[in-house]
């Protein structure tokens, strides 16, 4: 196979490599371009939205600056069958007649001097609320002293608790278990005074009925069986169907009628 000459293959190669090496640079070219136009495309597109948000506020700012006159003109006008019709002016005429007299001739009445006394004194301090464990443990050791047969020990701790804390759910109960106290010492006397104190101070009671029958026991005791007979009739009229009504029905049956 005969060859070729150097120069004349060399002469062949260049046209292909400078062939190779344009369509290299113009893909090249090709992609910087269409990043560019990209690019723009964009900035283009928010100019374009800039310009539109621009012509939006002046269109609202004209609105507002624009005087009223124009748009009323351009309403249109009330129908002919709602106009308004004219008002003509009434003068009213005064009343001549005089208000009737007010009386001013009101007695002064001084303030009562006992009432006016109360009130400057001064208010007394409320004293904080004792320990729930403390009325406990009292509670608790005037039944003790009960319990032990320490009936004069027993009555005062139960008095002194109802007296010092009247408002304490076992007030009422205190009292009735004091007025026990002194009839376990053959004391009627001061056992009614306890039992009406019960009735005065708690008629809610829980109690009540039990003081009653007591009360009627010290005013049979007492020699006063009057006394006795309404105290039982009121218990079973009051609490009709209860345990202490048929009891109080019962003793009345053996209390003798007084002439």
């Amino acid at each position: 196979m005969p060859r070729l000459p150097l120069s004349y293959a060399l002469t062949l190669l260049l046209p292909c490599a400078a062939g190779c090496a344009s369509d290299a640079a113009s893909k090249s070219d090709v992609r910087t371009l269409q990043a560019s136009v990209k690019q723009l495309q964009d900035e283009n597109l928010r100019l374009l939205e800039r310009v539109q948000a621009l012509e939006t506020e002046r269109a609202v700012s004209r609105a507002v600056r624009q005087p009223l006159g124009p748009l009323l003109a351009a309403a249109p006008s009330t129908p002919t069958g709602t106009e308004v019709p004219s008002l003509a002016v009434v003068k009213l005429k005064p009343r001549t007649d005089r208000a009737p007299p007010i009386d001013v001739h009101t007695p002064v009445q001084e303030p009562d001097a006992e009432l006016v006394a109360a009130l400057a004194r001064p208010a007394i301090e409320v004293a904080e609320a004792p320990d729930a464990t403390q009325l406990d443990g009292e509670f608790a050791q005037a039944q003790e002293a009960l319990r032990t047969g320490n009936l004069g020990g027993g009555v005062e701790r139960m008095t002194r608790f109802a007296e010092a804390h009247p408002k304490d759910p076992r007030a009422d109960d205190a009292l009735y278990l004091a007025a026990l106290g002194e009839l376990g010492q053959d004391e009627p006397a001061r056992a009614a005074k306890l039992l009406e104190t019960v009735l005065q101070r708690y008629p809610a009671g829980d109690v009540v009925q039990q003081a009653m029958l007591k009360l009627a026991e010290c005013r049979v005791r007492l020699k006063q069986p009057a006394e006795a007979r309404a105290l039982l009739a009121r218990l079973a009229t009051s609490f009709p169907g209860t345990p202490a009504a048929t009891e109080a029905q019962a003793r009345l049956a053996r209390i003798p009628r007084t002439p």
